[in-house]
């Protein structure tokens, strides 16, 4: 299965396990791996016959910006099935990285697939 990919998109968004966390925006950035059959898009050469990835990003930053989040692992999720409810993909990765003083970032990555 092909890959339409999306690395480290950037969004600022209220997230956190406690609420002085949330009381702010947080830069969060989110990595998403659409499987999808590019053949027809390939052969016909029309967006239309494919996920288009600015499309697929401004779906994920309408979802990290739309309300409060208490885990990535929910944003993650919430990403996943916006993903696969808009668009033709059959199967999703989704990583969320959330940048901490004490390392690089914390991140979450899941798997979610169309029918599951």
């Amino acid at each position: 299965m092909d890959r339409i990919i999306i690395k480290d998109a950037e969004f600022f968004c209220n997230i956190g396990v406690s609420a002085k966390e949330r009381s702010r925006k947080q830069k969060i950035f989110a990595d998403a791996e659409m499987f999808f059959d590019t053949r027809k898009a390939a052969k016909t050469d029309d967006i239309k016959n494919t996920i288009n990835y600015s499309s697929a990003y401004d779906l994920m930053k309408s979802i990290a910006e739309k309300k409060e989040y208490g885990l990535i692992e929910t944003l993650a999720n919430d990403i996943a099935k916006g993903i696969l409810d808009k668009f033709n993909a059959q199967k999703i990765n989704v990583k969320v990285k959330k940048r901490l003083t004490n390392m690089k970032y914390a991140a979450v990555e899941i798997t979610r697939e169309k029918n599951g």
